[in-house]
């Protein structure tokens, strides 16, 4: 499976925000650098592109928003800071310390990307589970899973149960119920 961007906070994919607003990425590229995963994409508020975002993965933070020459930029700082500033500090701790994190703009930027990639992934997925049958096994710890080239059908779903017992999540029967299997959430 295709990583995700990791965090530059702890070194592992986050979930914090819990509010993207009207925000959205688009155009997304990620790749690996020289200190971690890096992204360039387009930033969007309610479906219009507002600007540009860059991480080069050289060790420091995303570079600031590079806001299209076709808006206001100072109102659509205004606009992000705002949003910014009215999310939830993040509980954290660091050794022995417990502390609070202020969600930031790259920190943002960075969760609105993780978003994207996690959406592409289940697509991606979703694609081979119509011409293939994929599962996991509970006891598969590590984000990977099983590719049968036979297409899914209910005595295909029997026939692995009979094998795995209730220890199985068979991603086709999941998605026909409108989840997302657990590996991918």
């Amino acid at each position: 499976m295709r990583k995700l961007i990791l965090s530059y906070l702890e070194g592992k994919v986050m979930n914090d925000v819990k509010d993207f607003g009207k925000y959205t990425v688009k155009n997304v590229k990620s790749f690996m650098g020289r200190e971690g995963y890096g992204f360039n994409c387009s930033l969007y508020r309610d479906g219009k592109k507002v600007g540009s975002c860059i991480d080069d993965a050289g060790g420091g933070g995303m570079y600031p928003i590079d806001w299209d020459m076709k808006i206001d930029r100072k109102h659509e700082q205004t606009l992000f800071d705002a949003h910014i500033k009215s999310l939830p500090a993040v509980a954290s701790s660091f050794g022995k310390k417990d502390m609070t994190l202020t969600i930031d703009e790259g920190w943002f930027v960075t969760e609105l990307v993780n978003k994207w990639e996690q959406g592409k992934e289940v697509r991606k997925v979703k694609r081979k589970c119509a011409q293939k049958t994929l599962y996991r096994t509970l006891d598969q710890n590590d984000g990977s899973y099983f590719v049968s080239n036979i297409l899914f059908s209910p005595e295909v779903g029997r026939k692995l149960r009979a094998k795995y017992g209730d220890k199985i999540e068979i991603f086709n029967e999941v998605f026909e119920k409108g989840s997302i299997p657990s590996v991918l959430s």
